[in-house]
C-alpha cells in the first residue's frame, strides 16, 4: 500500500499596504486600427481588424485596403498643401 506524501500547509497571505490609486491618464484618440493578414480560400489576400474583445470588426480584401491607403493623404502631407 503505498503511503502518501506529506504537503506542508500554505502560508498566510500578509496584508498589503494601502496606497492611493494612481490618477488615470486621459483617453488618447483611437490610433490607427491593427491589421492581421489571413487568406480567402481562393487564396486572395484579406485584411482583418479585430475590436477590443477580439471578435472581427472588419474584414477587407488586401487589393481595396491597399488602394485606399494609397489614396488617402497623411498629416504631413496635408499640412505641407497648405
Amino acid at each position: 500500500m503505498a503511503t502518501k506524501a506529506k504537503v506542508a500547509p500554505k502560508a498566510k497571505a500578509t496584508p498589503r499596504a494601502k496606497t492611493k490609486a494612481a490618477p488615470k491618464a486621459a483617453a488618447k484618440p483611437a490610433g490607427k486600427a491593427k491589421r492581421t493578414t489571413h487568406r480567402s480560400s481562393t487564396g486572395k489576400k484579406l485584411y482583418a481588424v479585430r475590436d477590443k474583445t477580439g471578435k472581427f470588426k472588419d474584414i477587407q480584401t488586401f487589393e481595396r485596403a491597399h488602394r485606399a491607403d494609397l489614396a488617402r493623404k497623411s498629416k504631413a502631407e496635408k499640412k505641407a498643401k497648405k
